[in-house]
């Protein structure tokens, strides 16, 4: 008897060795926390349908991201599925890092409803190596109540800047001692990121850039560029619209000053309409497009995430399986809307949570104008921005010196 104890427990040691071999597991990185329940309802269909098929997610903070990932391919231990900061892509796609998966995507029945923009930064060689998965979109925010205040149609926001300058000084006031009580506008002029997400939409509906479209030449110089940046100080200095000290004014500044009514309009995330309600229960905002300039076209910044597979993955079937699961229907409303997100697939902004509130309407068509610069060091371009912007801010240099410096700064660090 004792024998064969010992050979069924042997036999049920070699059995659970065995069935953890054939369990196909697989590892996701993430910034985002909504891709743990994403991991952990593709847990639950794969064992409603008896597969031993898992997934195991790991939260990897967005400061951590790139040194975590170029460790972890050195290593040669890379996840199987990373979902990564859109604008680090190109820079990963230059070290090969990523499974080629156009075929994938372009089979896809929902491929039309992918934003090009987005695709484009996966791209490398007219090969896809990224499918969008989150997407954060700039637009421009408004407070109603303080439109009605100043006799403005609350109803119609400012379309072009020259409109939003008229506004604006509609929308400043003063008191007694001439100090100002409420901004028409209020810039974040602390935040690299923040100057990028928010003012690039400014440069390109003026007709300028940041860098050509593979990232090679830079031309935040360009007569175009300059153009918007002196709109840009001339906010602060000339209509004295937007705070003096805006160089020093951090997101959480201008962000208090619009939840409380210190400030008329403000450049703003979709993120922004669930925070605002939460914030400011009784807010009465508007959210809409950033303005453009009186001959140009308005634009957006594409920020969020696109998801691959990296080129360490032993099971790129299953990583896709996941990718593809990642992208439905019940992920991308059940998952992302439901928590007041934008999904990625425009085919998908028709949803019974975006039905609640009208204002998510209107990222449909701000989608269709987004981009990001395509840079594969586009974080070493961020100082060079943002010390040259706030100069102008501070109205120690010219837009055009400002720029200038910046450009040759930039020029540097891409022939580095």
């Amino acid at each position: 008897m004792r024998r064969l104890s010992i050979f069924v427990l042997v036999m049920i040691m070699i059995a659970a060795v065995t069935g953890l071999a054939m369990a196909q597991t697989i590892v996701v990185w993430d910034r985002e926390v909504q891709t743990e329940e994403t991991v952990a309802l593709f847990n639950e269909k794969m064992k409603a349908e008896g597969s031993s098929k898992r997934a195991e997610f790991q939260l990897v903070p967005y400061e951590q991201q790139t040194q975590l990932f170029l460790a972890a391919l050195a290593a040669g231990n890379a996840p199987d599925v990373i979902s990564l900061d859109i604008i680090l892509h190109p820079y990963f796609n230059s070290l090969g890092a990523f499974l080629d998966i156009t075929d994938r995507i372009n089979a896809l029945d929902y491929r039309a409803a992918l934003p090009e923009g987005m695709l484009h930064l996966g791209e490398a060689e007219g090969r896809y190596y990224g499918i969008p998965y989150t997407v954060d979109l700039s637009g421009l925010v408004w407070n109603k109540e303080l439109f009605r205040e100043a006799g403005l149609d609350p109803e119609r926001p400012p379309e072009t800047w020259d409109e939003l300058i008229e506004y604006a000084q509609k929308l400043t006031k003063t008191n007694d001692s001439g100090e100002v009580e409420q901004y028409g506008f209020a810039i974040v002029g602390t935040s690299a990121g923040w100057q990028m997400f928010g003012f690039m939409p400014v440069v390109w509906s003026f007709g300028g850039d940041l860098l050509n479209a593979d990232g090679t030449e830079v031309l935040i110089d360009s007569p175009e560029s300059i153009e918007a940046l002196q709109m840009w100080v001339d906010l602060i200095h000339k209509y004295k619209v937007a705070p003096l000290n805006s160089a020093t004014w951090q997101y959480s500044d201008v962000y208090n000053g619009f939840v409380t009514g210190r400030v008329a309009m403000m450049l703003s995330g979709n993120y922004n309409i669930i925070t605002f309600k939460e914030d400011a229960p009784h807010l009465d905002f508007g959210i809409t497009f950033i303005p453009r300039a009186s001959d140009g076209g308005h634009a957006s910044f594409s920020g969020g995430n696109l998801m691959a597979i990296s080129r360490d993955t032993k099971q790129a079937d299953l990583a896709w399986e996941f990718v593809e699961f990642a992208m439905s229907e019940d992920i991308q409303v059940e998952v992302w809307a439901k928590s007041g997100a934008l999904p990625v697939r425009t085919d998908l902004f028709d949803n019974k949570y975006f039905a609640q509130d009208s204002r998510f309407a209107v990222f449909a068509d701000i989608l269709e104008v987004a981009r990001a610069p395509y840079s594969t060091k586009y974080n070493e371009l961020y100082a060079p921005m943002l010390t040259a912007m706030q100069r102008a801010m501070m109205g120690e240099i010219t837009p055009e010196q400002a720029y200038k410096d910046a450009a040759n700064e930039m020029e540097r660090v891409l022939q580095y």
